[in-house]
């Protein structure tokens, strides 16, 4: 297996260190990095964030983050090695004079050399612009190798993604910033391209005129944790319909690229996106768990969606009339995340009879399975299902957390498992079409019970097409 590992010196910065994705994703994820050797000798991690604490604070709040993600497997002595690298610097995000100062900062801390500097935001999105900004005034050259590191959500609707992108392109070139889905960092996720692009056999099966329906489900049995306050404001079709699901859409169903560069696949993604389309009808379910308004921190009346399914075409000839299913919903009765291809039957079989299925299973498990039919001439059942299954989930000592996986391809400047704005702004485009046709039909959110299928009405969606889903593919 060819390992990359990091052989130059670079400074990973990370702005909001104090906060809760810096000690559950980041701080683990680069554990994992050293654990596997992929570090250079010359490295610094800095944690920039309002709060007054020492360096020696932020060195043990950074060990116990770590601790208690890896546990048993914790080598004491990786660890201390590891958190000899970490520093820490209080500053203002919207002080222009905290940005120079902890430009002072960096170059006594890396000897006046010059060096890739990674800014990982790890902040709140309206904590966004102040960094950029300051970021890009304190900079000592045009040239400067700075690299922004942006995770999701981009904006709250197609304007104000735009005006991200309008915003961050006053001070840094599109190359420099890296807009991230941790989703995109599965390896389940990964796989849909990685399958596509070495067997030509399932390129052929993944077209439009042999596929009767594509369904998209990521199903989960948890609630909503401690994300109340973000959670209630976007609900369940912003927060993962918007982004993870059309991503794996757009993945499942484009042309796969000659070019093995970002920019082809970022292109054939917003190809798909571009096209996909609210048809008309009753194509949206959205739905909320009983005792979800009792949840700390959600107001009594909320009518915030915690379950959507919705039914979308693609506007392109091949997919002409295919629909595609996406569900997504919290407090379910299982914890699934799957694309399950269903494909054309014979024009002589009977409607009846099984389809042939593609499922590739992103979470709990991550495998890819294909159900076949075989006929018998007696018996009292005249079918056999056959499910060949391979696991797609990575093995071996090198695997890494989708944070660390992303942090690897940030460093050798690979934008492959990132976003590009105008995939963002067709997905927003794509979300708030659904938006707007709930406020104008005034659809209504649906009561469900904790640790159900959902709201019943979800059926009516596939039914119309004279399908059903896929619940255990």
């Amino acid at each position: 297996m060819n390992i990359f590992r990091i052989k130059k010196p670079f400074t990973l910065t990370i702005f909001g260190a104090s906060g809760d994705l810096a000690k559950l994703k980041l701080f683990p994820a680069l554990y994992r990095l050293a654990e596997q050797k992929r570090l250079p000798a010359d490295f610094s991690i800095v944690g920039f964030a309002r709060t007054e604490k020492t360096q020696k604070q932020f060195q043990q709040e950074f060990e116990t983050s770590i601790k208690a993600a890896v546990k048993k497997d914790l080598d004491p002595t990786l660890l201390k090695n590891l958190t000899q690298h970490v520093h820490y610097f209080t500053g203002q995000y919207n002080s222009l004079e905290s940005f120079y100062e902890y430009k002072k900062f960096l170059k006594k801390l890396n000897n006046g050399k010059k060096q890739p500097h990674l800014a990982y935001f790890s902040v709140p999105p309206q904590a966004f612009k102040p960094i950029i900004q300051n970021l890009g005034e304190s900079k000592s050259s045009k040239n400067e190798d700075i690299r922004l590191i942006i995770e999701k959500p981009f904006g709250e609707d197609t304007k104000s993604a735009t005006e991200l992108y309008h915003f961050i392109s006053r001070y840094f070139d599109e190359k420099q910033a890296y807009l991230l889905d941790h989703f995109l960092g599965k390896s389940g996720v990964q796989s849909i391209l990685n399958l596509r692009q070495t067997n030509r056999i399932l390129n052929i099966l993944l077209r439009g005129a042999e596929i009767s329906n594509i369904q998209i489900n990521a199903i989960e049995s948890i609630g909503i944790k401690e994300r109340a306050g973000y959670f209630d404001q976007v609900g369940i079709m912003k927060d993962w319909i918007q982004s993870h699901l059309l991503q794996i859409l757009a993945l499942t169903t484009m042309n796969v690229p000659i070019s093995g560069s970002a920019e082809s696949l970022h292109r054939e993604k917003n190809s798909i996106l571009s096209a996909i389309k609210l048809p008309r009808g009753n194509n949206i379910i959205i739905g909320q768990y009983d005792g979800y308004t009792k949840e700390k921190g959600i107001p009594k009346g909320s009518k915030t969606e915690t379950f959507a399914a919705v039914r979308l075409l693609i506007d392109q000839g091949e997919w002409f009339k295919v629909p595609i299913y996406i569900r997504t919903g919290k407090k379910l009765n299982k914890k699934l995340t799957t694309v399950v291809v269903e494909f054309k039957k014979l024009a002589f079989q009977k409607d009846t009879e099984e389809p042939n299925l593609l499922v590739i299973e992103i979470g709990p498990e991550e495998r890819v399975s294909i159900k076949l039919l075989n006929k018998y001439q007696t018996g009292d059942s005249p079918y056999e299902s056959i499910t060949t299954s391979k696991s797609i989930a990575c093995s071996g000592d090198y695997c890494l957390p989708p944070h660390g996986l992303l942090l690897l391809d940030v460093i050798r400047e690979n934008k492959s498992s990132f976003l590009s704005f105008p995939e963002i702004i067709a997905s927003w485009q794509v979300t708030e079409a659904i938006l707007e046709r709930i406020k104008r039909k005034k659809i209504r959110v649906e009561k469900y019970k904790q640790g159900s299928e959902g709201p019943k009405s979800q059926h009516k969606l596939t039914r119309q097409d004279g399908f059903i889903w896929h619940d255990d593919p």
